[in-house]
């Protein structure tokens, strides 16, 4: 039975106090919190490196930190630094932005994804001075993962320069919330706009005008079509890995069209998001989507002279967070499940940066001590006991890879 009172008198709360209380909701600035871990690990010998970008307007950073000798074999604890929105979202009983526990719960934005494992990751390194490291111990904390993965992906090309002359460890553990389950794998993640221009005019006579909202609705059928195709494609190993739906999916988002019931609709706009799995590459199910929109429906949309603009379909606004699959019968993995007490689980339902991470040859599993169906949601919580044993785990695990390896 944990008190309260103890918990919050420790360095694990002030820190996650800390971080839970920078506003790094995906569209503003991360900096300060990514500094903040920065000035953790530098006072604990770890070499820094802060990388700064600006994106839309926005000054957002990479955190990059590692110590250890200059050998092969060590290991990569990450997670993200930003969070969804919580303004606007119904339901908060209190400021999103401050730390609080009720019951057997600790409550705030990002206490469950994931800013508590990024907390209790730099203190379990802590646990461990430099000099007792008998391989690398290599932190990535980044930003905009919330954003298809959009920050790890501008990362990992920065990633051979930054570790030109030190060895980047090719196994990663992403602290997602798991609850403690264990997931060598994932399924990738992609959003993307459709957008129609018709013809505009009075809704008296259609013929005078060409309705954006009614070509859309042939697109709809035509991504109708490519689901039921995904489906009869399906690899026996994404059976196993994701039971419940193995096949890549594409989903009717967001939809906006027209400006008045007695207006020809002149546009029309779909957001669509992707789950792709492994095997599967978005970049040509999207290929597959345009070329039979331009051979199928914009010839009909072509066919008839108007005095205006000419019609069109378009895609665009593309993101796209890869597929994750990493071997579920690594060393690394068995050392997971075995800290864990858990059998490995196969495919998580989301994607993570860890997808980006093995375009550079990093497997990465995911496990973190957060709740899945907490996160996002209002008054985001994870359990108290999770709070504290997650950091025990974590320097189980830094222990036995990286101070004293069990597996050489």
């Amino acid at each position: 039975m944990y008190i309260n009172k103890d918990i919050q008198n420790g360095e694990l709360w002030e820190i996650s106090r800390q971080l839970i209380s920078f506003n790094t909701v995906s569209a503003l600035s991360n900096v300060d919190a990514a500094k903040y871990l920065a000035s953790i690990l530098e006072d604990q010998g770890y070499t820094i490196h802060l990388v700064i970008e600006t994106v839309d307007d926005v000054e957002k950073a990479n955190l990059v930190a590692w110590a250890g000798p200059e050998i092969s074999g060590g290991m990569i604890l990450s997670g993200h630094m930003d969070i969804v929105p919580f303004e606007g979202q119904p339901g908060w009983r209190s400021n999103p932005l401050e730390l609080y526990t009720e019951g057997d719960s600790i409550f705030g934005r990002g206490v469950s994804d994931m800013k508590v494992f990024l907390a209790q990751a730099v203190l379990a390194a802590k646990r461990y001075p430099i000099h007792q490291l008998k391989r690398p111990l290599v932190f990535i904390f980044t930003c905009d993962e919330e954003l298809a993965g959009q920050g790890s992906a501008r990362l990992i090309h920065k990633l051979p320069t930054l570790f030109a002359n030190y060895p980047l460890p090719d196994v990663a553990l992403i602290g997602e919330p798991t609850g403690y389950n264990v997931f060598s794998a994932h399924k990738g993640y992609a959003t993307f706009d459709i957008t129609i221009q018709g013809i505009g005019g009075h809704s008296s006579d259609p013929s005078k005008g060409l309705n954006a909202i009614e070509k859309m609705g042939d697109v709809i059928h035509l991504i109708q079509e490519i689901n039921k195709d995904l489906r009869n494609k399906i690899l026996p190993e994404n059976k196993r890995l994701f039971p419940e739906v193995p096949s890549s999916t594409l989903n009717l988002g967001i939809i906006r069209g027209g400006l008045a019931s007695n207006m020809i609709a002149e546009t029309c706009n779909l957001t669509v998001s992707a789950r792709v799995a492994p095997g599967d590459q978005i970049g040509e199910i999207i290929t597959r989507l345009r070329e039979r929109i331009e051979g199928e429906i914009v010839p009909t949309m072509t066919s008839v002279a108007f005095d205006k603009h000419d019609p069109g379909i378009t895609i665009g606004n593309v993101m796209m967070a890869p597929a994750l699959h990493s071997p579920s019968n690594s060393a690394f993995c068995d050392l997971l499940c075995r800290v864990m007490n858990r059998d490995i689980s196969g495919g998580a339902p989301y994607a993570t940066d860890g997808g980006q991470f093995q375009q550079v040859s990093i497997n990465s599993y995911i496990c973190g001590p957060g709740l899945l169906e907490q996160a996002h949601q209002p008054n985001e919580s994870i359990p108290i006991n999770n709070f504290v044993s997650g950091q025990e785990k974590l320097e189980q695990i830094i222990y036995e890879w990286c101070v004293e390896p069990v597996v050489q």
